[in-house]
């Protein structure tokens, strides 16, 4: 069974750009899984020009479209609210419903931050009015590289609140006897909560990223205990690291969702 993985680029990146910076990571995967990469809603301004009117038509007009840099939200340690959080996630919403299903997501930097807050939410949609009633089923992996934890509070209350843990209906293999011992045995004890996400990940972490530090990387681990992480650490910067080892790595983590 070939997978599905939805990939959402960095900040300030697009689609096409990211398409192009991990082709080592498509190859590694292919005829394992189909990858699909979107571009988030938001130009990102430029900086060097004046207005932010005057930067945005800049980037529209003057570069070519691999250039176009877009993000997912905005925010700042003065300011952590997401602006245009819920926006980019309605776009993410219709391409599931409309493209889906996806097995997995992979997010690079702002949007390994998204991918970990996309694949809480569709394990308790109910947390966003954005999200509710959204026809697709939990993820069963995120690979989420030099990702964070989301500086809005409410955002980061999703993962620290605790929620029952969502069982799988199991097949009733016995008879009546069963089904009642069953039932007493539910009534009898109290539903397993958890925080955070309840799906399986792998976390690439930079040993010198200086844009996402390793303790910052880090700190989003405490939010998948209920799966231990996978961890790959490389001795790089703020990328996907492509050498051998990485590849093995990648199609190692995802052909076993391929074999369920």
């Amino acid at each position: 069974m070939t997978l599905r993985i939805l990939c959402l680029h960095g900040y300030t990146q697009n689609a096409l750009s990211f398409t192009k910076k991990t082709s080592a990571f498509r190859k590694s995967l292919k005829g394992i899984a189909d990858l699909v990469y979107i571009t988030a809603p938001h130009v990102v301004p430029i900086p060097t020009l004046g207005t932010p009117e005057e930067r945005e038509k800049d980037e529209l007009e003057n570069q070519e479209l691999e250039e176009v840099p877009y993000g997912w939200w905005t925010s700042s340690p003065e300011k952590p609210h997401l602006k245009g959080f819920d926006e980019s996630l309605s776009g993410i919403r219709e391409v599931l419903e409309k493209q889906g299903p996806f097995d997995g997501v992979m997010g690079f930097s702002q949007g390994a931050s998204m991918a970990s807050l996309l694949q809480l939410l569709l394990e308790r949609p109910y947390l966003s009015p954005v999200m509710s009633g959204c026809k697709h089923d939990p993820l069963k992996f995120a690979i989420i590289v030099a990702g964070f934890e989301p500086r809005d509070s409410e955002k980061l209350e999703w993962y620290t609140n605790k929620y029952p843990v969502l069982q799988p209906k199991s097949p009733n293999v016995g008879g009546d006897d069963d089904e009642m011992d069953d039932q007493e045995d539910k009534e009898n004890v109290e539903p397993q909560c958890i925080h955070g996400v309840q799906g399986a990940s792998m976390h690439v972490i930079g040993r010198n990223d200086v844009i996402i530090e390793p303790e910052r990387a880090e700190a989003l681990l405490k939010h998948y205990q209920f799966q231990a992480p996978v961890l790959l650490y490389h001795d790089g910067g703020h990328y996907l690291p492509s050498n051998a080892a990485s590849r093995q790595a990648y199609k190692t983590f995802v052909q076993s969702f391929a074999q369920n």
